[in-house]
């Protein structure tokens, strides 16, 4: 066998192509074609898959992204999303008032759903608010203010001692506590 670039015996085959080369022509493992700085390349055709690739996972990407959702029956719906309207045109763009969160929709109405009211009042804390200046501000100066602080942070699962009240995050405030009757 000769070497694949002159007409000396072949001493090895190239472990890389199998070319079989002579001792001028490569080193102990690779061929002098191999050993080239050009032939380290990736190949044109790993370049013209790799660009393809790319360009149809940022196609799916844009797809994805600009896609309006589709609404089925029983799946989870986004409040204050706006939907289309029965007869076909656009529906009036709700905002909603808070952060937008999944509630699911009951396929059939259920006849042992009903309405309840909360007997707690909500409120949306602000930047710097504190227990004791939500409980003050909230029940009158002569009610027991620390007693009310404390019955907040229960009813909120917080921690008295050290809570964590960030602002934009409503709570449920407990009920006002009945005046004393006058002797």
């Amino acid at each position: 066998m000769d070497c694949f670039s002159c007409a000396n015996p072949a001493i090895n085959a190239c472990k890389r192509c199998a070319h079989p080369y002579c001792e001028d022509h490569g080193n102990e493992h690779y061929c002098a074609e191999c050993l080239r700085p050009a032939s380290a390349l990736p190949s044109f055709n790993l370049y013209r898959g790799a660009l393809l690739a790319m360009l149809i996972g940022t196609a799916l990407a844009v797809i994805l992204l600009l896609r309006p959702p589709v609404e089925t029956r029983g799946a989870p719906v986004i409040v204050g999303q706006s939907t289309p309207t029965p007869a076909g045109g656009a529906g009036d763009a709700t905002v909603a008032a808070e952060t937008p969160r999944a509630t699911s929709t009951p396929s059939t109405p259920s006849p042992t759903a009903t309405a309840t009211v909360s007997p707690f009042r909500e409120y949306t804390i602000q930047e710097g608010d504190t227990l004791y200046g939500i409980a003050g501000a909230t029940i009158s100066p002569t009610d027991d203010i620390d007693a009310y602080a404390r019955a907040i942070a229960a009813l909120n699962n917080l921690d008295f001692d050290a809570p964590v009240l960030r602002a934009g995050d409503v709570i449920a405030l407990p009920p006002l506590p009945t005046p004393a009757p006058s002797p």
